[in-house]
């Protein structure tokens, strides 16, 4: 539940941001295939893994998460 919600979350912004999957990895220092399986739900990730995409988003950890 919480996988899919992070990632329906980061999705949305970082298209709101209109920010393309490439060039949003190269700015949260995280692999492609990584990007794509938060945004999916299908991985879990490490703390540190969420505070640099919260980050690239401009946004803090625990609001991508409600």
């Amino acid at each position: 539940m919480y996988r899919q919600k992070l990632g329906e979350n980061v999705r949305i912004a970082r298209e709101r941001a209109g920010i393309s999957q490439r060039d949003f990895c190269l700015m949260a220092g995280i692999s492609k295939p990584v990007l794509i399986g938060i945004e999916k739900g299908a991985r879990n990730i490490r703390l540190s893994t969420l505070i640099r995409v919260a980050e690239g988003l401009g946004c803090e950890p625990w609001e991508l998460l409600k």
